[in-house]
Parts: C-alpha cells; structure tokens; sequence
C-alpha cells in the first residue's frame, strides 16, 4: 500500500493519530506520509502553522517526532528540536490546548520533554503527569518525566545523547546511565 504524502495541518494530525503506539514499526509510514512536509518544516517553510493551536499541534509533530522516526539513532533525529521547543511554548504561554484531547496535550508538551533545559522540564512534567494519568496505556510516562526531570537537573544533558554528540560519558554518567536510566526507563509498566 504506497501512503500519500499529508500536505495540510489536519492530514497530519489525522494521520499522526491513526497510529497505534508510534514506534519504529511506524518509521517507513512516517517517512512517506510526513517526511516531505517535515523538510519544509525544518526550512521555515509551515511556521504560518504555529499561529492557531490545531495547526501549531501539526507543526510540533512535524519538529519534534517526525525526524525521530526519519532519523532514529542518528544526530539528526534531534535537529529541529529547539525550533520545537519555542513553537511548543505558545501552548504553555496562552494555554489554548485547553481543549485537547489527553493525547494531543501530550504530544503538544513532548517538545519540552525532550529539552535539556530544567525549566522547560519543571513545566512539561506535570502536564504530562496528567496526560499519563489520562490515557490507558500511558501511565509509564509519569515515571519516565521525573526521570527525566532528575537527569537534566542533575547533569545538565541527557548522557544517552553523548553519542550522537560525538563525546564521551565521564565514569559517573556512564554508571548513571548502566544503574539509573536504563533501568528505569525499562522498569515494568
């Protein structure tokens, strides 16, 4: 089945949301329907989206998932991640998510999530605290945004990045990661 390539805000919402669990299994999908769009994204080329919440959702998806699934493992994958982060902000500054569904105020809050900055972390925490709490099947993500929160406020960055950065862990953030994060990241739901 060849998927068609989204060319607006609600085709990418529509199609984001039709997703099961989005995982690697998703990966070749993601690239056909969002890949494209995600290249204008990353250009400039959609930032007219981020004035109205639905469309500012779609844009946020395009910056902060989409080039995880285009790029898993690589440096790449984390790119446009400050531009997410500054479109995400908007909900936060005005709050006009306030009538998205659970899992659209997730996704919305993912950006600050997955920012190496602690006050963005402290904010998204609790947002997605109560998106976990909400959504059946998501009640690791309360464990994985303390987590979260702890590692940044204790080291500053995320050590699991190192890699793709091109630098070495000190011993510390190399037994963190081993002793620490790993385990909790995987503990039992």
């Amino acid at each position: 089945m060849t998927e068609t390539p989204a060319r607006s805000p609600a085709e990418v919402l529509a199609f984001w949301f039709s997703l099961e669990a989005p995982g690697k299994q998703d990966d070749p999908a993601v690239r056909a329907v969002l890949g494209p769009l995600y290249e204008q994204a990353a250009a400039h080329r959609l930032d007219g989206w981020a004035e109205a919440p639905r469309e500012r959702l779609a844009l946020v998806l395009l910056l902060d998932q989409v080039p995880r699934h285009l790029y898993r493992e690589d440096a790449r994958a984390h790119a446009t991640d400050a531009k997410a982060q500054t479109v995400a902000r908007r909900f936060f500054e005005r709050g006009d998510w306030a009538d998205f569904r659970p899992i659209e105020r997730f996704y919305a809050a993912l950006p600050y999530l997955h920012s190496e900055d602690a006050d963005k972390q402290a904010l998204a925490n609790p947002v997605i605290h109560a998106c976990a709490v909400a959504i059946p099947g998501l009640e690791f993500m309360g464990r994985v945004a303390d987590l979260y929160l702890e590692t940044i406020q204790r080291w500053g960055r995320f050590p699991h990045r190192s890699a793709l950065r091109g630098v070495e862990n000190s011993p510390e953030e190399e037994r963190y990661l081993r002793e620490v994060w790993y385990p909790r990241q995987r503990a039992p739901r």
